[in-house]
Order: C-alpha cells, then structure tokens, then sequence
C-alpha cells in the first residue's frame, strides 16, 4: 500500500495548498512529505510539482497525475469499504457537522442512545454557524436546515419542521395586539443576522401569496440557541425551527404566535437534512447514524 500511501500524500498536499497543512492533516513532518513527492516524482519520471513558486504549484503532468490519482483513491476507498460493510459492525471515527442550534437542540439528545447501539463509531461533532464543503473539510456528515443545493451529494430529510414566531407567555400577555403578521415590525423582534444583509421574515398572506416584512430587530445574533434563551427571558419574537422548541412549546416555557400563517426567513421549504457524499458503497457508520437520527425524530414528532 506504499503508492497508495504517495497517492494520498500528493493528493493532500495540493489540496491543502501547502507541505505544512498537509502535513498537520496526515500527522507527518513537511519534511517527509516532501520526500515522499519527490520520490513519486522520480519514479514516475516528471516533475508533479513547480518548486520554483513561494507558493505550491502543480504542472500541467502533475494535474493530469492529480485528477487520475483522486479517481483510484476513491475506487480504493469503496473498496475498502466494501470489505468493511462485509463484516457487519459500523465502526470508525465518524464526523459529523451542524448548525449550532439544530446540534445543540435536535441532535445532542440523541447521541447517548447512538453510543449505546454502536459502541465502535466514534462521533466527532463540530458546531458552527457558517455552512462547510464536506470534502474540504472531511466530514462525513452534514447536517442543515433548508434545502441544500450542493450537486454530487446526498441529501435526505430526516424531519419536516417548520419556521414558527414563538415567544414567552409573559410576552404574549404584554403585546396582545399580534394578530397579523403585519404587526410584527411594531414589536420587540429577535432576529438570525447574516452578516451585514437586511433582515426579512416572510409569511403566507390570506390570498396564498407570500409577502415580506422587513424586521427591525431589538437584539439580532447569528446562533438560534441565543434567539431562543432570549425568547424564554421574555425580551421578544423569534421566528425559529419547530424542531429546535418543541419542548419549550410542550411545557409552556413558550408560546406559538399567529400559528394560521406559515413564515420562512429564507424559503418555506424548511426541515432538518442529513447532506452526505455520494457513494457507491455508503459507509455503514454513515448510514447508522442518518438511519437512526431519521427513526429517533420521527419517533419524537409522533
């Protein structure tokens, strides 16, 4: 497995754009990763990478080498887990993306049951507000709410969820007067800010057309988990997923406001979505985990 093994690390490094984040990645020196290309170079008999640049630049032999080498590296790791799959055990190291709220709200309170049913997957879950490219980042999963427009992946809806106005009873009872989605913008609105745009929630109209308000918000922030703490301590509005206060809604912490309309910040093609890459062979641990996150929320929402 040696050339494979200079397969990887000549892939990695033009990927990464450097011998040093290369070298992090694959747990190497740059030192031996540099011996290993040029090694490679000197048995293939061409010059794979321009050592004249500050920067790594591959040849035009060595992008032709490249795009060769991505393809078997991939046919080996189907293969690969076509052996895996054969002896029946999910195992591995799993990585796993989110958006901070739907990992904090919708997926931590499932992962104790997944450990206890795959004892030899190792989850590696990372939280962030800003959507990430799977391969780049080497994550097996991801998980969104919106439709995902990435072609070449795999998308699956684990759960339908709405985008719903709640906000805490102490609220409702102060600010009666919300009885149309056109009183919104004279209230006390929490709002998701994406950096410096307008904010806009979007509603159903009585005429099935879909309008706009443009929303003033008194606190705005880009993590829904806060939104949500501010909605509870009775500071405003907050137009979030069903999904991420479900419980709050259950136990009266709070209240959904003007349920006979539907809202959207972006798009009412709303839910929850597992984004994976697509396989020939999917891994099993990536199924497990989609599989079982899919069944527990369905299970949940029943």
């Amino acid at each position: 497995m040696k050339a494979l093994d200079s397969l990887r690390i000549f892939v990695a490094t033009q990927k990464k754009g450097s011998l040093s984040a290369a070298a992090r990645s694959l747990s190497l020196s740059p030192a031996t990763i540099s011996r290993r290309i040029s090694a490679l170079e000197e048995e293939l008999g061409v010059q794979l990478v321009d050592r004249t640049s500050r920067n790594l630049k591959v040849t035009e032999a060595g992008q032709a080498f490249l795009e060769r080498a991505e393809a078997v590296l991939e046919l080996m790791s189907e293969a690969e887990q076509v052996v895996h799959n054969a002896r029946q055990r999910p195992e591995g190291r799993l990585r796993v993306h989110s958006r901070t709220h739907i990992g904090l709200r919708v997926l931590a309170p499932l992962l104790p049951r997944f450990a206890e049913l795959y004892p030899d997957i190792r989850v590696e879950l990372e939280l962030s507000e800003h959507p990430v490219n799977l391969v780049e980042h080497d994550f097996d999963v991801d998980i969104r709410t919106g439709e995902s427009t990435d072609s070449g992946f795999v998308i699956k809806r684990l759960l339908s969820s709405d985008e719903i106005l709640v906000a805490s009873p102490a609220f409702v009872k102060t600010y009666s007067r919300i009885r149309h989605p056109s009183d919104l913008p004279q209230v006390r609105c929490l709002t998701y800010r994406r950096e410096r745009e307008v904010i806009t929630w979007k509603y159903i109209d009585e005429a099935g057309e879909q309008q706009e308000l443009v929303i003033q918000g008194v606190l705005s922030a880009n993590n829904g988990e806060l939104l949500r703490l501010a909605a509870i301590g009775g500071m405003g509005v907050a137009l979030l997923s069903e999904a991420t206060v479900r419980n709050d809604l259950q136990d009266g912490t709070l209240l959904r406001l003007l349920p006979d309309y539907r809202f959207a910040v972006r798009a009412f093609s709303n839910g929850v979505f597992a984004v994976f890459r697509q396989s020939r062979v999917l891994p099993l641990k990536v199924r497990a985990f989609v599989d079982y996150v899919a069944d527990a929320l369905r299970s949940e929402k029943r």
